[in-house]
């Protein structure tokens, strides 16, 4: 996604004390959006450190592991004052509102939604597919189309009118805080909105709205650079280079961090070649494999003989990546990680290996990263060169289907 190294796997949150700092102008709206997040049984007056502990916890771990991977003694330091700044707020009391989950998006979400519809989709610096959206009424806004993730993240900065508070205000109760990430360097706090309503857009015009789940991303950091947690714009620089404001996260079994926002549509349809996001209708006819986007095939490198390997079809993924364990010394260059150009790569349904789902010769400009592990991304590139479809049965699962 952002940079050669790319997107991303979205992380689910971890159990942990952590802190806020170092937030600038996000600290007040945070703290609002906070204030708001912190359940549906909250008492009339309740001290700060009850209300924000289970808050602050998606944030201080990483902060600590990130310090303490510089300075140890810090880590321990940055927790300690944590702890006295909350027990120094006792004396503040809030009356907080409840909060519910309005029961009309709950039917919503239950009933599948039927038509389809053709959401225009262009290719940014070459391996970045993105639609234009509308998120409560604001601007326009570039997406990038994620088969990799699963919802909709945007940073609050971005929602759309210029008026970032108030945008943000306008959005209502957020129905939770929670911690994701995308390899690649972004890790980041986001509040969870559940019936937002979003346009995708045809120039100005409407294709399709929808009213459902958005995640607002409010604090982030750069794990591997320390001075990050004091900027609050790791997130908008992970986006920056790729001339995005958000993520279209559409996959069904990938690490989330919510759910993709046309699921009660049945399936999308990724088809860079026709330029078009289509969402809903039947899918591509073509090889259908179980999963969407994690899924189990087959790859040859230069004519070798058929490996097997877990595969994210990713359309976030830039070049994609390829385990070290799968490649010979002379099909990758060791000072640059980057498989050679010229490697031939092709990729197959099944060990029978009769006619690949795709396969493509390696350039310099869409060479895969070499990484360890046994797992492999695989970029833009097969949707460079034909339509795919991600099938959200069944639940929890999905279906990748390979255009013909």
């Amino acid at each position: 996604m952002a940079g050669r190294d790319g997107k991303k796997q979205a992380r689910s949150a971890n159990v942990g004390r952590r802190m806020l700092v170092g937030m600038g102008a996000g600290a007040g709206v945070f703290f609002a959006a906070a204030a708001m997040a912190t359940g549906s049984a909250a008492p009339a007056k309740a001290d700060f450190e009850d209300l924000l502990d289970p808050i602050i916890q998606p944030i201080l771990t990483s902060l600590t592991d990130s310090i303490g991977a510089f300075d140890p003694a810090a880590a321990l330091d940055l927790t300690s004052w944590t702890d006295s700044l909350l027990a120094s707020l006792n004396s503040i009391d809030l009356a907080l509102p409840s909060v519910a989950e309005p029961a009309a998006a709950v039917a919503a979400a239950a009933d599948p939604t039927t038509g389809t519809y053709d959401i225009p989709l262009t290719v940014l610096e070459g391996t970045e597919p993105a639609v234009n959206a509308s998120i409560d009424g604001g601007s326009s806004v570039p997406l990038l189309v994620d088969t990799g993730s699963a919802g909709l993240v945007i940073p609050w900065q971005d929602l759309g009118s210029g008026s970032e508070l108030s945008d943000l205000l306008s959005l209502g109760l957020p129905t939770g805080i929670h911690e994701s990430g995308y390899s690649g360097g972004v890790d980041y706090l986001y509040l969870t909105y559940n019936s937002v309503p979003v346009d995708y857009l045809n120039g100005g015009t409407d294709v399709l709205s929808t009213d459902g789940p958005v995640d607002v991303e409010v604090y982030s950091w750069d794990p591997s650079n320390l001075g990050s947690l004091f900027t609050n714009n790791a997130f908008e620089n992970f986006l920056g280079s790729n001339d995005v404001s958000g993520i279209l996260g559409v996959g069904e079994n990938s690490a989330g961090p919510t759910t993709s926002p046309f699921e009660s549509f049945g399936n999308v349809t990724v088809d860079v070649p026709g330029n078009d996001l289509i969402v809903g209708g039947d899918p591509v006819t073509g090889t259908s494999l179980s999963g969407a986007p994690i899924i189990t095939d087959y790859i040859s490198i230069d004519g070798g003989p058929l490996e097997k390997v877990s595969s994210d079809i990713d359309s976030g993924g830039v070049t994609g990546t390829i385990p070290a364990s799968l490649l010979t010394s002379s099909e990758y260059n060791s000072t640059t990680d980057l498989v050679n150009p010229g490697t031939t790569i092709a990729v197959y349904a099944n060990q029978a290996g009769t006619e690949p789902l795709y396969n493509y010769t390696v350039t310099a400009a869409n060479a895969p990263i070499v990484v360890s592990g046994s797992t492999m991304d695989s970029g833009v590139e097969p949707f460079l060169l034909g339509p795919i479809s991600m099938e959200y049965t069944p639940a929890g699962t999905g279906t990748t289907f390979f255009g013909s």
